[in-house]
């Protein structure tokens, strides 16, 4: 987690609440997942030049980081940090 914004976290979490935060998270989640595909139809399809859709993608990145850190706050983020780790070290083992 980024630790500079963590206080803001826990202030967004303390007025709109966890359920309000974990709804706002699908919410990014999804947004991302479709400027996503419109790179990959771009890129692929030649439909549209791909520089079009490359500042919505760093905009939703930027939105999934936020509720994602949320997130971390809301569950246990040593044992998702553990559990990151592991997962990056099976990878590695991979490639």
């Amino acid at each position: 987690m980024n630790k500079e914004f963590e206080q803001a976290y826990k202030k967004f979490l303390d007025v709109w609440g966890e359920d309000a935060q974990i709804m706002m998270a699908i919410e990014e989640m999804s947004e991302l997942t479709k400027e996503l595909c419109k790179y990959l139809r771009y890129k692929n399809f030649n439909e549209k030049s791909v520089e079009d859709v490359l500042p919505n993608i760093n905009e939703e990145i930027a939105d999934v980081l936020n509720c994602v850190e949320q997130l971390e706050i809301l569950f246990d983020s040593d044992l998702i940090n553990t559990i990151r780790k592991a997962k990056i070290e099976r990878t590695l083992k991979k490639v």
